[in-house]
């Protein structure tokens, strides 16, 4: 289930031969294999311990280079870039644009085998990264420099999103998207697509009550703001067609037909493409078609193959992504703990009946969505849903039903997202509270 590098989801198939790729050919990626397991990717900036501005990538690749002679991991490379390592069992770690530094586990049934997998990993890196004066910091967005000060990494991929992206409509931020953002995503199987459909529509439903509580980035430019959540507001300028298709009209309407697949192929195929990949070559494309377009006109003589939609299917980033698992995205980094409760949290709810969960929340309507998103980046929890229901009271709700699935050891982990439910206040509203005036204080408030 874990996504480890992208070249894991862009598997040889004998699909790709056949004269023309068909809708039935792509519905064949969100086949389950359902283990009923949970996948972690937990992101970190990389500051320089000194200046604490964002490391620089020779200091981080030597980092994940040394990581990987200690571990016995294989060193990824793309052309002479050093852009990750991946260990026999396909957990690894990669490199963002901005050298956020990402670790991908393999998926696990387990709440405490993923904290024993993520803690070995952190301290063997984060032992390693004081040699070269790297502090690893779970916090959603870089919070010293300006955008412009980050170089971005020398990988084919990103040199062609950063040359295209930019451009789109509604995507001012994606320079802040790939070289300032850190996030958690927490990745969760289905056992077919009705179980697919409703688990899809719920997390959905519940994404911005979660963000909202996962809120820890008020602060950046050296600068504290009002705001709770400035990565996910960051993400909401990344393209409509890319990043928010949830909350146009088209999809929701996609929730009145159980067909999930075919729907969510609809979407995906409608957003511009990229680039596609022939002898291990990009060729850019840089939205000039649709993926809709390339399926039925072909591109530069080259016509669509299986692996070119799985790496489009890549390149769109809703909140809630739909492979042959779910991907739930929206979460800032945080400390390690806070992924763990994450973890647990959603291992609560992975059995549910999420149709019965779809009656009981019924108040919450796919119409409002954007709302919630915008309401959730502006007041994390302490915003009210109707005239009778709160976000506190809709968090309380969502992990009393996950409590009640979860063993007594496995609900410890659930305490730090409690605490903020208790108390009614998040990360970010404990950095505001505490008037941080510089990312020195932020840091020492955010290790210590």
């Amino acid at each position: 289930m874990n996504k480890t590098l992208e070249k894991n989801d862009i598997n040889e198939t004998n699909l790709q031969n056949k004269p023309k790729l068909t809708i039935n050919d792509i519905k064949k990626f969100y086949k389950s294999n359902s283990k009923n397991k949970i996948g972690l990717e937990y992101e970190r900036l990389c500051l320089d311990r000194k200046t604490l501005n964002c490391a620089s990538y020779d200091k981080v690749s030597k980092t994940v280079e040394t990581f990987a002679k200690n571990n016995n991991w294989e060193l990824i490379f793309d052309n002479n870039t050093i852009i990750g390592a991946i260990s026999n069992e396909g957990t690894s770690i990669s490199l963002e644009p901005g050298c956020q530094l990402e670790i991908s586990l393999s998926a696990k049934k387990n709440i405490i085998d993923i904290d024993f997998s993520l803690n070995k990993i952190i301290t063997s890196l984060d032992l390693i990264a004081k040699k070269y004066d790297i502090l690893f910091l779970g916090y959603g967005v870089n919070p010293k420099d300006n955008v412009d000060e980050i170089p971005l990494l020398n990988k084919q991929r990103y040199l062609i999103m950063n040359e295209y992206l930019p451009k789109a409509p509604n995507s001012q931020f994606v320079k802040y998207m790939m070289r300032k953002t850190a996030g958690i995503q927490i990745n969760i199987d289905y056992k077919n697509e009705m179980d697919a459909y409703y688990k899809l529509k719920f997390f959905n439903l519940i994404m911005p009550f979660i963000q909202g509580l996962c809120s820890n980035s008020p602060f950046e430019d050296d600068t504290l703001y009002d705001k709770k959540s400035l990565r996910a507001n960051i993400w909401r300028y990344t393209g409509i067609d890319r990043c928010n298709f949830f909350y146009k009209n088209a999809f929701k309407n996609t929730f009145l037909n159980k067909n999930i697949f075919e729907k969510y192929i609809s979407e995906i195929i409608k957003v511009p493409m990229l680039y596609i990949v022939r002898e291990n070559q990009n060729i850019a494309i840089n939205g000039k078609i649709t993926f809709e377009e390339f399926l039925k006109k072909g591109y530069k003589n080259h016509s669509a193959k299986y692996e070119d939609y799985i790496l489009h299917q890549s390149l769109c980033f809703p909140d809630v992504r739909l492979k042959n698992y779910i991907e739930i995205r929206n979460h800032d980094s945080a400390e390690p703990k806070v992924a763990l409760a994450l973890c647990a949290f959603y291992k609560g709810l992975e059995d549910e009946d999420f149709k019965k969960l779809l009656d009981e929340f019924d108040f919450l309507k796919l119409d409002e969505i954007e709302q919630y998103n915008i309401n959730s980046i502006n007041y994390g929890i302490n915003w009210k849903v109707n005239k009778s229901t709160s976000a506190i009271d809709v968090l309380t709700k969502i992990f009393n039903i996950s409590i009640s699935n979860l063993g007594s050891f496995d609900r410890l982990y659930l305490k730090p997202l409690l605490d903020m439910i208790k108390s009614k206040k998040t990360n970010s509203d404990l950095i505001i509270e505490y008037n941080i005036k510089n990312t020195k204080e932020l840091v020492d408030f955010l290790i210590n």
